[in-house]
């Protein structure tokens, strides 16, 4: 039996393969334990998109986050250096991973751990990034 690579060999055969995509993208990002956002390329980042894993970790509902930039949740103890970094890498098209605190809609704290990926389109052009998002437990 041969291996699978890539999980487009699984499906690239399969006439519905535009179909599968959808429904495996869009039940992956429903039901993952990481919150997953996906923004737009423009100033600040509007959020496009919020799993409920996302909404489960900071306290918005999905209709009050949509539109929204990413840095709703910084606040007075989000690392600085981090953030510079997060922007120097979006601003290359590079992969980001980093953690830092961040603020619920309550306003209490949390440490997070996250990676960006840019999303190309068919021009190879930037069009989306793709942020997936887990809360860090506290040290003891």
């Amino acid at each position: 039996m041969r291996i699978k690579k890539n999980i487009f060999d699984i499906f690239a055969n399969d006439p519905n393969f535009q179909t599968i995509m959808q429904y495996l993208l869009q039940t992956a990002f429903t039901h993952s334990f990481n919150s997953i956002l996906i923004t737009e390329t423009g100033p600040g980042y509007p959020i496009i998109y919020a799993n409920p894993s996302f909404c489960l970790m900071t306290g918005y509902d999905e209709e009050e986050i949509i539109g929204q930039s990413p840095s709703i949740l910084q606040g007075p103890d989000t690392d600085g250096e981090v953030l510079e970094r997060l922007k120097k890498n979006l601003e290359n098209g590079e992969l980001f991973h980093g953690q830092s605190i961040n603020y619920r809609k309550d306003g209490s704290k949390f440490m997070m751990e996250w990676k960006i990926v840019p999303i190309k389109n068919q021009n190879d052009e930037i069009s989306h990034f793709l942020a997936i998002q887990h809360e860090l437990s506290p040290a003891s």
